[in-house]
């Protein structure tokens, strides 16, 4: 099971003058091991015209915390569907 918690929205200006919308979600999924584990992960939505395009990781952590911190992180520096798996790397590699 998967749930999405939007944590935060970025609206931008792209060069040829097109609204972007982008969402920022923390995602928690539930693996079932004889008991449910929370892990969580990051999903960013970009809305552009009639078009949705998203990308997301895998579960990164147990930590809610830490996560939610990535996702603001991402949110706060307006960080593209583009560059996100990179980025996210370079934070994952901060936090060990």
């Amino acid at each position: 099971m998967r749930k999405l918690y939007l944590e935060g929205t970025k609206t931008m200006i792209m060069e040829d003058n097109k609204e972007v919308q982008l969402d920022y979600y923390l995602v928690e999924d539930y693996k079932d091991r004889g008991r449910d584990i929370s892990l969580y992960g990051i999903k960013i939505v970009k809305h552009l015209e009639d078009c949705l395009e998203t990308e997301y990781t895998d579960p990164i952590s147990y930590s809610k915390d830490i996560v939610k911190e990535m996702v603001h992180k991402l949110w706060d520096n307006g960080v593209t569907l583009v560059s996100m798996l990179e980025i996210v790397d370079d934070l994952v590699s901060d936090y060990i």
